[in-house]
């Protein structure tokens, strides 16, 4: 695939000055932009442990949302209803999205991706991530991309397609995706109980699923969450 087929991306490249020997790929929640996590992306990056990752924030389409009367916003897919997040999904655009992001992954691969210039990343040094309706397309895409990524970071969000597409991918015998999971309980927006079902989904595959539950918080991330993002990190993404 093209550089001119990729979604359009905030690039924030490793703090070291040097060359890149990992990438985090972050998807942002719905109504937002990549910019939102840049503040975010930033803090992780000056991690003395983290010098090395490069920093891939994309943007999603603007496309008509049914959960805001048919308005335009940016979204990865459409949502009817948060009272049921997997009552009725939107296969086609969690598809489409998912898509899109394996596309990144694989630019980072090949050595495509911008600021690469030629130069891969292994698949097994990239780790694909979200938040809210960003991370159930990053879940999506990182369970099914083939090579296996190093890692999913899921927050605030849920697994999509759990019966038709990531079960049968949890029935192989090939080791699982490292998967970190962080839930508000407080989350007025996709309540906690759907990213609680979404782990014991994920556990009951025997993967390596780490959940952390933050009491009070609402649909948002807080200190202690990127701090063990940032830890995360460290163990899945290493320095060389």
């Amino acid at each position: 695939m093209t550089s001119k087929s990729l979604l359009k991306t905030i690039v924030l490249p490793p703090s070291s000055g040097g060359q890149a020997t990992a990438t985090l790929i972050f998807a942002h929640g719905l109504g937002d932009t990549g910019a939102g996590w840049y503040d975010v992306a930033q803090m992780l990056s000056r991690r003395p442990a983290l010098k090395h990752v490069r920093f891939i924030l994309p943007n999603s389409p603007v496309q008509p949302v049914s959960l805001n009367m048919g308005m335009k916003m940016p979204s990865w897919f459409d949502i009817t209803s948060l009272d049921d997040v997997s009552g009725s999904e939107d296969e086609a655009g969690l598809r489409q999205s998912a898509d899109s992001i394996k596309a990144l992954v694989d630019a980072e691969v090949d050595g495509s991706g911008s600021g690469l210039d030629g130069k891969g990343i292994p698949s097994d040094r990239v780790v694909v991530g979200g938040f809210s309706q960003g991370g159930a397309v990053s879940l999506l895409a990182g369970l099914t991309h083939s090579p296996p990524v190093a890692g999913i970071i899921a927050l605030s969000t849920w697994l999509p397609l759990r019966a038709k597409l990531i079960a049968p991918y949890l029935a192989k015998d090939a080791d699982q995706v490292p998967v970190f999971m962080g839930h508000g309980t407080a989350d007025p927006v996709v309540r906690h109980e759907f990213g609680s079902r979404s782990a014991k989904f994920l556990r009951a595959g025997d993967g390596g699923v780490w959940s952390e539950d933050y009491p009070g918080m609402p649909h948002s991330a807080c200190p202690e969450e990127i701090e063990h993002v940032g830890e995360f990190l460290e163990k899945i993404v290493p320095a060389q």
